[in-house]
């Protein structure tokens, strides 16, 4: 349902106005929702540059500052002014996105990724990243917001570092010392409720023990009669535990992932760097170094023989091994449209255990609760090649989606 540019924001208006999404099947349902986001994109580039105006006539004392009219206005919220103000400078430094955002051909999330990743550049950062404007383009029009954000993070990360070896740990200890934890109670519904902000080595450090902690619970409820526990009340009774120290006994140390490449370890960033938790979020080469010195180092080598990762009948469950090396493969769950990481994932079996399907890599997949689910009682197919190309298949036959599952970005120059 593509309109040409000079009919595209009158044509699409009539289109999703004079059609009934309850009418529609599923592949009508998908045309009508790309009309809609079609037409967000465009009332979305026609806002910024009311924003550009309104910044204009606030220089000469004649409005408010963009943000205020956004709020007073434009019905925003003041996170959501302060987005569409900051949308406007991205879109004026790089007015490619404009155009894109006009076309349809990119979605406000985009642009926001790039405002997200550019916050903390300075100005000769900044313009060092604006030159990539046209490959950054290229990748919005084709990529996710969540995709392309994270292509955003790791290109203002490389750029950092070339500016400033130390910005990276700058950063963290910034972030750690910035760390905190805040108890409030609900008025309304009387719940006890903390909030903790920390930086991203404290927060996988603290999550890597409540995940040891749950993972013990849930064997225990599997076995147990009655009704089974919430996920998040299990995750909250393993938040208990490893505050208190209850791990359970002979339950393995706290294990905390991070994957790295041999060069970027030994030599140092360079354009292709893999540096980052098993959760995705990037960690400082200095600060994986210094981990390294203290900890136990499990290489992970891809189709070598350095470690028994192929489990065939012989268990029911996935070892830590091999979730340890799914976590290097895949960040997340292995839907094509899921953003949970794989910590958070089960690991599933592609041909069923139970129907003799093996515990082995080739054969397992991470699934969030909802997907595990839309698997095992929603009627739908994951298939997986020996390549880990995945297939998923809808309820009435028709391919949903194929592609492969990994989803980390290789370290290949």
């Amino acid at each position: 349902m593509r309109h040409p540019p000079d009919t595209a924001p009158d044509a699409v208006y009539r289109s999703v106005r004079d059609t009934d999404p309850d009418t529609l099947d599923s592949e009508e349902l998908d045309a009508y929702v790309r009309s809609v986001a079609e037409l967000r994109a465009w009332c979305d580039a026609r806002q910024v540059r009311a924003t550009r105006r309104q910044r204009a006539l606030a220089a000469e004392g004649r409005a408010s500052e963009p943000r205020h009219g956004l709020s007073n206005h434009g019905r925003h919220s003041s996170k959501d002014a302060a987005a569409a103000d900051a949308r406007e400078k991205v879109c004026s430094a790089m007015p490619g996105f404009e155009d894109a955002l006009a076309r349809g051909a990119v979605a406000a999330g985009h642009v926001d990724a790039i405002a997200a990743a550019t916050k903390h550049l300075d100005d000769a950062e900044r313009d060092e990243f604006v030159d990539e404007a046209d490959s950054l383009l290229t990748g919005a029009e084709s990529h996710s917001v969540d995709t392309f954000a994270r292509a955003c993070r790791d290109l203002a990360t490389s750029i950092r570092a070339r500016h400033n070896a130390r910005s990276d740990v700058d950063e963290l200890e910034r972030q750690h010392a910035q760390s905190k934890i805040t108890r409030w109670v609900d008025k309304v519904t009387g719940m006890h409720k903390t909030l903790i902000e920390a930086d991203p080595l404290t927060d996988r450090t603290l999550w890597a023990a409540i995940q040891t902690c749950r993972r013990r619970r849930q064997r225990k409820a599997r076995t147990a009669t009655g009704p089974r526990p919430s996920f998040d009340r299990l995750t909250v009774d393993a938040l208990v535990d490893a505050v208190s120290g209850d791990s359970g006994s002979g339950e393995a140390n706290i294990q905390l992932a991070v994957h790295i490449d041999l060069d970027t370890l030994t030599g140092g960033r360079h354009a292709h760097s893999l540096c980052e938790t098993d959760s995705g979020v990037a960690l400082p080469v200095d600060t994986v170094r210094r981990m390294a010195c203290e900890a136990e180092i499990i290489p992970l080598v891809f189709d070598g023989n350095g470690v028994v990762l192929d489990e065939g009948r012989g268990k029911r469950l996935a070892t830590p091994e091999q979730r340890l090396a799914l976590s290097a493969m895949q960040a997340t769950c292995a839907h094509p449209d899921c953003t949970v990481t794989v910590d958070d994932c089960r690991i599933h079996h592609v041909r069923p255990w139970q129907t003799g399907g093996h515990t082995d890599l080739d054969d397992l997949a991470p699934l969030c609760e909802p997907h595990h689910h839309l698997v095992h009682e929603g009627g739908w197919g994951l298939a997986l090649g020996h390549d880990r190309t995945g297939t998923w298949t809808r309820p009435d036959g028709r391919v949903y989606w194929t592609g492969t599952l990994n989803d980390r970005r290789p370290a290949v120059a």
